[in-house]
């Protein structure tokens, strides 16, 4: 087949695009034609991957330029499928329907939340559809975090723009040949908002960490210099520096009330790194914690190789969470919040330990086990690595990933 792959950015910035970074050589290693399409192009592609960047595409829009420009772009190199990992911009997703069948891979709460993260202004889950209850949310209570009036100019027209634009993305989606999620908890969330359940399948990630295709690097100078200062165990935490969501807030109060030896490292970087960072002085952490910046996939492969533990505290709905499947090739223990589709992989007291959302005293008890048992810590970092591969093999993943695409592809 002839596959383009549709992304807004190629590089390692999150899950999605983690997950393009081992997708592209998957279809390409399976005999296929493989385009990657994106707005902006952060690392080079994979050998025998092509990559074509239209830096119209970045933005949320499309003028008549752009759109002129994106078909001219999509003509040099027609596609059998088009398999979309991102469809912030509508106009692209739009040209897209129109050049071959699409497939979309929905990773987040984007299409179906005009918040985009499904968490209420009060730190709560939402657990309503798209719809009027994100109105009253918005205008009678204290909203959610991303739609809530003080993220509006226009207090009354901003948000009923925002509302219809996601009807209109969802109605966009309806003509897609097939959609994918990969949690049950994601397929949950199509099925509210009205999809059929045949035209949503479940495919969960996989990973090629700690394997011959994501070879490990170095770390940099500071990170190795803050580790070799000590022989403590090591909690790793990659997470993007935002707040509420990827809750590192949480896990720096529960790191203060850890009792047990340890030094960790936070690779990421965001938005919130200096309130973070002031927040890890005033917990008293500033000789246990390092905040080691954006660290690209071989360091943190080094960084997993050093460590422990692996400590996830997201305290949104995570639609997944890969870098708990990444932990688990390392046989790493994951440390999480009980929310979205985690409890799906980490299996509490089998690959990992969960706690309650928010429940910052709950993560430091789970903390303060693994840090205090090493063979604890070992043989549940065990089970994890045998999950990782019975359920989550690159195998089982291409098998259902082609199938699903070739299908679509075989649709006029």
């Amino acid at each position: 087949m002839r596959l383009t792959i549709a992304i807004d950015t190629w590089g390692l910035v999150g899950g999605t695009e983690r997950y393009a970074r081992v997708a592209a050589p998957l279809l390409r290693d399976a005999g296929h034609d493989v385009r990657v399409l994106c707005g902006a192009a952060l690392d080079p592609p994979p050998d025998g991957v092509a990559l074509c960047e239209v830096p119209e595409a970045a933005g949320e829009g499309l003028d008549r330029a752009g759109r002129a420009r994106l078909r001219a772009r999509l003509a040099e190199a027609p596609a059998d499928v088009v398999f979309a990992l991102t469809a912030r911009n509508r106009g692209v997703l739009e040209e897209l329907l129109e050049h071959a069948p699409l497939v979309r891979y929905v990773q987040d709460h984007t299409l179906f939340c005009p918040g985009m993260n499904k968490l209420h202004e009060d730190g709560t889950a939402c657990t309503s559809p798209l719809g009027l209850e994100c109105l009253r949310r918005y205008f009678l209570a204290d909203g959610c975090t991303g739609f809530k009036p003080a993220a509006f100019p226009r207090k009354l027209k901003n948000p009923l723009a925002r509302l219809l634009g996601r009807e209109r993305d969802l109605a966009l989606h309806r003509r897609a040949a097939h959609l994918l999620v990969n949690s049950l908890y994601m397929r949950g969330e199509l099925l509210q908002v009205g999809f059929q359940p045949e035209r949503v399948t479940h495919l969960p990630y996989f990973t090629d960490s700690n394997s011959g295709a994501e070879p490990a690097g170095e770390l940099p100078a500071g990170v190795r210099a803050f580790l070799d200062a000590g022989d403590e165990p090591v909690v790793a935490t990659p997470a993007r520096l935002t707040l509420p969501d990827k809750g590192v807030d949480y896990l720096l109060t529960a790191l203060g009330k850890v009792a047990a030896p340890f030094r960790a490292v936070i690779a990421g970087s965001g938005p919130a790194e200096d309130w973070l960072r002031a927040k890890a002085r005033d917990e008293g952490l500033g000789e246990r914690v390092h905040f080691a910046g954006w660290l690209d996939a071989p360091a943190i492969e080094a960084l997993y190789a050093r460590a422990r533990c692996v400590a996830f505290p997201s305290v949104w709905n995570e639609p997944f969470g890969l870098v708990g499947l990444e932990a688990m090739a390392h046989g790493l223990p994951v440390v999480a919040f009980d929310v979205g589709g985690v409890p799906e992989w980490l299996a509490d007291g089998e690959t990992g330990l969960l706690a309650p959302r928010r429940d910052a005293d709950a993560l430091a008890a789970a903390l303060e086990r693994l840090l205090s048992d090493a063979e604890l810590s070992a043989r549940l970092g065990a089970r994890g690595r045998e999950v990782a591969a019975e359920r989550y093999s690159r195998a089982a993943h291409a098998a259902r990933l082609e199938h699903v695409l070739a299908t679509a592809a075989a649709r006029p």
